[in-house]
């Protein structure tokens, strides 16, 4: 089973890769099979994270300046790693 990423909306992406976790979490997956899950898993992370980027960029945060006016300026997010 290929996993197509570009398409997946982020939520879509997780519930995919909770049901990679699942599968994997199972005694008996065969190890050919254990690494085709956790690759399908790291693209899907790769794409949930790139999603999460894009989603930040294009956030926005009203906040008021040193003068009292309000101001648009891009949302500022501490990365944690």
């Amino acid at each position: 089973m290929e996993v197509e990423n570009k398409e997946l909306t982020f939520e879509e992406g997780i519930e995919q890769l909770e049901r990679i976790v699942r599968e994997l979490e199972q005694k008996e997956v065969p190890l050919e099979q254990a690494l085709n899950l956790f690759r399908q898993g790291i693209e899907l992370v790769q794409n949930s994270n790139s999603l999460l980027d894009h989603a930040e960029k294009q956030m926005q945060i009203l906040l008021e300046n040193p003068n009292g006016e309000l101001e648009i300026r891009p949302a500022d997010f501490p990365v944690e790693g």
